[in-house]
């Protein structure tokens, strides 16, 4: 019996895009004023090419977004001429102005009535490979526990984030249904984990992997109350 449901967060209840430019001009901005003579190395080339090196040197790291951002920060900064602790704490500061912009996400239209229903019957939980705080939103009401990649170590699709959700509820896993709009990281972890994927094609992609999807949050409720037994 279903008795839980797990959403991602980014792209399938809400649009990051405007919350994740604001921070990132205010991360750029924090790091300005801490470290004003810099400012002008602080361009999208080679804050692009710091961060490729940061990846090839650690291609693990693209699993915790948080991780790789102070990273490149602190990376940024020694290769400036800053010694390794002033940049560690530069990028920390700048990384809470950052967070401080995260969490102004633009919900799905149908997301607080989607979400206001189900709560009425499923357990939800959201798991998420980004950084944003789902409990600083308007959704975070709906929400029982939220499990991010950057805080447990662990990225979808590796099946361990989602087995520590449900061992951290106390439920199995044939118990859940989780909702995602990536095939990779939704689909293919949820599969790898034994649980049953909802996808959220709300672009009308093929479905290669034949598993229930949704165009639409609407959807959603029927969709489980079909799947419930």
């Amino acid at each position: 019996m279903i008795t839980t449901v797990s959403f991602d967060l980014d792209d399938t209840l809400w649009n990051p895009r405007p919350a994740l430019i604001a921070a990132d001009k205010a991360q750029w901005h924090a790091l300005s004023e801490i470290h004003p003579q810099l400012t002008e190395h602080f361009s999208q080339d080679r804050i692009f090419r710091c961060r490729k090196k940061v990846l090839e040197r650690a291609p693990s790291i693209i699993g915790d977004v948080t991780a790789l951002r102070l990273e490149v920060m602190i990376q940024l900064l020694t290769a400036l001429g800053i010694d390794a602790e002033q940049a560690a704490s530069s990028a920390a500061t700048a990384f809470t102005a950052f967070m401080a912009r995260r969490n102004d996400v633009v919900l799905f239209s149908d997301a607080i009535e989607v979400l206001k229903q189900l709560c009425e019957t499923y357990r939800l939980v959201a798991i998420t490979n980004g950084n944003a705080n789902v409990f600083k939103t308007e959704l975070g009401v709906f929400f029982e526990l939220a499990i991010r990649a950057d805080e447990v170590g662990i990225a979808k699709p590796d099946r361990g984030i989602f087995d520590l959700t449900w061992e951290r509820l106390a439920c199995a896993a044939t118990e859940v249904v989780h909702v995602g709009d990536s095939i990779e990281s939704d689909v293919q972890g949820a599969l790898n984990a034994g649980v049953t994927p909802v996808w959220y094609n709300p672009n009308g992609e093929p479905n290669r992997l034949d598993v229930n999807e949704i165009s639409n949050l609407t959807e959603l409720p029927a969709l489980l109350g079909s799947t419930r037994d």
